[in-house]
């Protein structure tokens, strides 16, 4: 009976501690950003040149199409929702890149969208990004998240305002003149968006970045279609999305680490990779 009573205790505590730990990528949980790039906030990704390709997952793979928990308890690179369906990386897929200056962290997406919708005035009425960050680094339950829209309208043309900065704690968040450019390139069935994210705007002390400096981050690309009841959200993929949806978790969050690390160039100053070859 003794025996009996000690292992009941055990396998409850096993059970409460399951379920209270949070899903984590074994390739892609950390990022380490570059720094030492210029960058210009116009939704060309040019000066983003072999970022993309640099910074990867211990698989080796970079951060492109990355797989997260989705609420189901699979592990995918796009979650479906509201009735929506995903036909792979060609119907949607977020690949995202992140540099830094002591000003500003600043962040890139290319989204792979077979289709551009957005008719409902946000960011998660149909194809539109959310950022979120813990700027402690802690990723706890509870810290204080501070949340960013970006999203252009049916014409993908205009940016959105409504709802830009959602939770920015007085801060001044994003300057929609100088901190978000979004672009959709209808050829080539991809959307671009620039994010410029100050330390003012995220409560830094001293308003300066610094090497070895660490953030929470989540990325959530929301995903709607032109199709008969495939318009508003009906999914996404990004990086940890669930920090977002399905509640505000910052414990949910991936972990962006501030390095000295820059770009590596060959000798004739030609970048390692281009983006280019991504683009095409």
């Amino acid at each position: 009976m003794k025996r009996f009573l000690i292992v009941v205790p055990l396998m409850l505590l096993l059970i409460c501690l399951t379920a209270d730990a949070q899903w984590r990528s074994k390739t892609h949980d950390v990022y380490n950003a570059l720094t030492g790039l210029e960058i210009k906030i116009d939704g060309n990704l040019d000066e983003w040149d072999g970022v993309l390709e640099t910074v990867k997952g211990t698989n080796g793979e970079p951060f492109c199409g990355v797989e997260f928990q989705n609420a189901d308890g699979n592990v995918r690179a796009f979650e479906e929702h509201g009735g929506g369906k995903w036909d792979g990386p060609d119907d949607h897929e977020t690949c995202f890149m992140i540099v830094w200056d002591s000003e500003a962290i600043y962040l890139a997406l290319s989204v792979t969208d077979d289709e551009h919708q957005n008719g409902g005035g946000n960011a998660w009425s149909g194809d539109g990004a959310q950022i979120s960050f813990d700027p402690t680094g802690e990723r706890e339950a509870g810290t204080r998240i501070f949340l960013f829209n970006g999203a252009v309208d049916q014409s993908a043309k205009n940016i959105i305002p409504a709802h830009l900065n959602e939770r920015v704690h007085g801060s001044p968040g994003l300057d929609i003149e100088k901190d978000l450019a979004i672009v959709r390139d209808e050829s080539a069935k991809k959307t671009y968006y620039e994010f410029r994210f100050t330390a003012e705007s995220l409560l830094i002390q001293g308003d300066k970045f610094s090497e070895g400096d660490e953030v929470g981050l989540d990325v959530c690309v929301n995903d709607g279609d032109l199709a008969a009841g495939q318009d508003g959200q009906k999914g996404w993929s990004g990086w940890y999305a669930h920090s977002i949806v399905h509640g505000k978790n910052t414990e949910k969050m991936g972990l962006v680490v501030l390095t000295a690390d820059v770009l590596a160039v060959e000798p004739l100053n030609k970048l390692t990779t281009t983006w280019g070859n991504l683009k095409r």
